[in-house]
């Protein structure tokens, strides 16, 4: 299913301004000791590589609930790309991913070993660094630029947390239905919609009950992606996603694929998957088969079309402007139907 016209039109306005800015950044280490550059061309070839500019967009659409020239949100919204990034980078290196929108992650790229992982957290905190720059200089008071900033604070923490949850999850408990949403939601969630929208209504002085509305919104849109990158993260093809599709498997991911499949499945099934899962040399397709067979995929796929349905039950009479209605519309739909 295509992008939404909207995604495709943020990015064209947008990445001029990032590839400019990731540009002056190179610039400005022209002089160290250290020749930092090859690092940083492998940094930009990644930030720049592609990817929905989902993030960044929805900061403009939450700016455009209550202003009508989101020129403001520009930087802000760039920055919030740039956490992706910073989020990606990690993960990426976490997973032990070689592969990330079609191209090497950047750990990969610099040669796969201990260096080059360590040179890659700090070059994805070094986009964290950035995203705090873009989005304090904001073009607002300061009374919106500390809060805009406690609301970047607070999205870090609950991502940090999920993604440590995520992380020991593998290992520790295995996670029911009910705590894999709590921790996806943490995880990606919270970032993916809720700060972006959140971030833009802030900058541009929304009111609490536009604010209240998009969080009915983008909550259970939330869920819903991350359902739906599960999907396409075990079932979809690697070179339309960009990226592995065993690897969640092989990690051991506690997904809600995985959650339903374990309440579902025959005994057998049940154990083979227990065993199967976060083993390298697991039979992926075999696995794949358990969760098919289970009904774990139908069931997934319907509670990711449910929460989709909440989402669009919140722009109903939503105080939002037209066009932004629409184009959170067409982004719900398009969340939930790009893993049918």
């Amino acid at each position: 299913m295509a992008s939404p016209n909207f995604l495709l039109d943020y990015a064209r306005r947008s990445e001029p301004r990032l590839r400019n800015f990731l540009d002056a950044k190179t610039a400005e280490i022209g002089k160290l000791p250290v020749d930092l550059k090859p690092a940083f061309a492998q940094l930009r070839d990644y930030v720049l590589r592609g990817g929905k500019r989902l993030r960044g967009a929805l900061v403009e659409q939450g700016f455009r609930t209550a202003g009508d020239d989101p020129a403001p949100a520009l930087d802000p919204s760039i920055g919030i790309e740039l956490l992706h990034a910073y989020l990606l980078i990690h993960d990426d290196f976490m997973d032990r991913d070689e592969v990330r929108r079609g191209g090497p992650t950047i750990h990969a790229a610099l040669g796969g070993d201990h260096l080059a992982g360590s040179v890659a957290i700090l070059l994805g905190s070094l986009c964290q660094a950035w995203a705090w720059e873009l989005v304090l200089a904001a073009p607002v008071g300061p009374e919106r630029a500390l809060k805009a900033a406690q609301m970047l604070g607070k999205s870090l923490q609950d991502v940090t947390i999920g993604q440590t949850l995520d992380l020991l999850a593998t290992k520790v408990v295995a996670l029911d239905a009910r705590g894999v949403l709590e921790v996806q939601r943490l995880k990606t969630g919270s970032y993916t919609f809720e700060l972006p929208l959140h971030l833009g209504a802030l900058l541009a002085g929304a009111s609490q009950e536009k604010v209240d509305a998009l969080t009915r919104y983008a909550r259970p849109l939330g869920q819903a992606f991350q359902i739906a990158d599960d999907l396409l993260g075990t079932f979809g093809a690697p070179e339309v996603t960009g990226k592995p599709n065993a690897s969640d498997l092989r990690e051991g991911k506690r997904t809600l694929l995985v959650a339903r499949a374990l309440e579902t499945a025959t005994a057998a099934d049940a154990e083979m998957l227990r065993v199967g899962l976060g083993r390298a040399g697991a039979d992926v397709e075999a696995l794949r088969d358990i969760l098919r067979r289970s009904g774990a995929v139908d069931s997934a796929r319907a509670e990711a079309e449910r929460l989709r349905d909440e989402a669009l039950r919140a722009l109903e009479n939503a105080p939002f402007p037209a066009t932004v209605a629409e184009s959170l519309r067409e982004l719900a739909i398009y969340t939930v139907d790009r893993a049918a």
